[in-house]
């Protein structure tokens, strides 16, 4: 549902393509960033200890993942409210 203090739109349910085109546009955009993030990560000459290394990698896996996990869950979305 539209916020209600919306003109028009307040309390009206959100038309299911409103919601699933952008957060495929999102789920692209993340998941380019994710990839070019981990190519340059991979491929970046970098003076750093193995710790070092495996500690980056942990914190940048979420950042990563979040473009699939998007995706994942914008499928379902549509699934959900499409189904008849």
């Amino acid at each position: 549902m539209w916020p209600r203090w919306l003109p028009y739109l307040g309390g009206r349910p959100v038309p299911v393509r409103a919601a699933v085109i952008p957060a495929a546009f999102g789920t692209l955009a993340c998941s380019v960033y994710g990839v070019l993030l981990v190519w340059t990560t991979l491929h970046a000459q970098m003076d750093i200890t193995p710790w070092g290394n495996w500690l980056l990698t942990a914190c940048y896996l979420p950042v990563a993942a979040w473009g699939p996990l998007l995706g994942v869950v914008t499928v379902h979305y549509y699934r959900r409210r499409t189904r008849g």
